[in-house]
């Protein structure tokens, strides 16, 4: 706990907790702190996402702050206060003790589920709407930019609704879509 501002002057900022990644079941958020020289190893201090109530960048984020708080003694996160280390909601500041010799940190996430890579969706439709929209027919694929999506025209009697130009018909968005 600290009692007095005296005390504070002896911690210096060394960088922000600020994320806004959600993170996935089976992800692991490891805090890495380093001095001049390089990593100090012994400082590692990682969270793993079990629950689903631990994804949001909030919560795996305070949960971390707290492991750090607890078990880095030369490093704490959050705010001084005259009941100790607050850690809030969030950017939090990432504090090091001035005799610590530590310089930095530095967040590495091992994620069990990589981000899909975009597809090339020129091969998954046959028009971009409005181009050709007279030759529409039954199971055309239509690319509709606004809305980022594909559609596909319906059979008859619904056909004749794709190669209707009027704005009313408009894939996703017209009035009688």
């Amino acid at each position: 706990m600290v009692s007095d501002k005296h005390e504070l002057t002896n911690w210096e900022k060394i960088g922000m907790l600020a994320q806004v990644r959600q993170l996935h079941i089976g992800d692991v958020v490891t805090a890495h702190f380093f001095t001049k020289e390089g990593e100090i190893s012994a400082l590692r201090v990682s969270t793993k996402i079990i629950y689903h109530s631990q994804k949001d960048a909030h919560a795996w984020q305070g949960e971390l702050a707290n492991a750090i708080n607890v078990h880095v003694p030369l490093v704490k996160v959050g705010c001084c206060s005259a009941q100790g280390w607050v850690i809030g909601f969030g950017s939090q500041p990432v504090m090091a003790h001035t005799h610590s010799g530590i310089t930095h940190f530095k967040l590495e996430f091992q994620c069990k589920f990589q981000p899909k890579k975009p597809v090339d969706k020129r091969s998954q439709y046959d028009h971009v709407f409005p181009q050709a929209q007279h030759s529409y027919r039954q199971g055309t694929r239509v690319w509709h930019e606004p809305s980022g999506r594909c559609y596909r025209c319906k059979p008859w009697p619904f056909t004749e609704y794709c190669r209707n130009t009027a704005p009313q018909f408009e894939p996703g968005s017209g009035a009688l879509w």
